[in-house]
């Protein structure tokens, strides 16, 4: 089983494929399992490495909440990368993910070649509102335990258009969120996705990221659509897709639709210079959003 020690914690990891490494980080109580579809295709291309971040899945899970931060996740994405003697590579991310992504990125910008940030940013808007939901997730994970938990998340905007597809897709977001420890999601919750600070006020350092970025938003991913029209506003370059109807788990939701996006974005990124000017963002959407309240 591959794990590895990285800044006073075991990861566990999964690497498919041979080719330029891919570097894939979960959302918030998914695990490395959301990210099978993409895997799948992306391998035949791509050396993918995916990893249950600290507090998810089988990696270690801290019992002390001063083990958990945005900063912290972000040093053992570096620590996992030099671990399995990767110098640089395309870096991506959803939810979650994509805030570790995006904060790798601008921390060390000469290790990536290539930046996929989907569906981040909640709690950007509203910034209260998303702070009292986490502590909610928190205090029911403490209280109640994980299948309660599971629960409520299933119910929750976030996950609720995937779980709408269907039993098939309800069984597989659920398996995924019942691998993890009750507590490393409560300290995530409330370290992490409660203290993070907003994509807004990365804006001066989003304006001097110079790495080939690539933002995928749902189209009904109310929490973040407005956040990545910001992003495609103010990173140099970056390539803005919106997927027409479908909501926050994108990967999930539209893989087909996602896998084309990544592809196509890496194959190019692969072919053009490292440091990109600044230009008009592109839009690769099919629509304009529709702006809708969850539920």
């Amino acid at each position: 089983m591959p794990r590895v020690r990285v800044n006073g914690v075991s990861l566990y990891y999964e690497v498919t494929g041979h080719g330029p490494p891919l570097v894939l980080a979960h959302g918030f109580a998914c695990g490395l399992r959301m990210w099978d579809f993409q895997v799948r295709a992306l391998a035949r291309s791509w050396r993918v490495v995916i990893y249950d971040v600290r507090g998810h899945g089988i990696s270690e899970a801290p019992a002390d909440p001063a083990a958990y931060s945005q900063p912290i996740f972000v040093a053992d994405l570096r620590a996992l990368l030099e671990r399995l003697a990767i110098r640089r590579a395309a870096v991506g991310g959803l939810s979650m993910g994509g805030n570790i992504a995006l904060n790798f990125a601008l921390a060390h910008p000469g290790m990536v070649t290539a930046l996929v940030v989907a569906d981040t940013g909640a709690g950007s808007d509203e910034t209260a509102d998303w702070v009292a939901t986490v502590h909610a997730f928190a205090h029911a994970l403490e209280r109640d335990g994980l299948e309660a938990f599971a629960d409520a998340a299933l119910a929750n905007p976030l996950f609720a258009r995937y779980v709408a597809q269907g039993p098939a897709a309800e069984r597989f977001i659920r398996s995924c969120l019942m691998t993890h420890r009750a507590r490393g999601l409560a300290h995530t919750a409330r370290e992490v996705l409660a203290k993070r600070p907003t994509i807004y006020s990365l804006a001066p350092r989003l304006r001097e990221l110079s790495v080939p970025t690539l933002l995928i938003v749902g189209e009904y991913d109310e929490p973040c659509v407005k956040v990545h029209r910001f992003m495609a506003d103010t990173i140099p370059g970056a390539r803005h897709v919106l997927i027409p109807g479908i909501g926050h788990l994108t990967n999930l939701e539209a893989p087909d639709a996602f896998n084309r996006a990544v592809t196509q974005f890496l194959r190019e990124a692969a072919r053009r210079p490292t440091r990109v000017t600044k230009r008009r963002p592109r839009s690769d959407a099919a629509r304009p959003a529709r702006r809708r309240q969850p539920g």
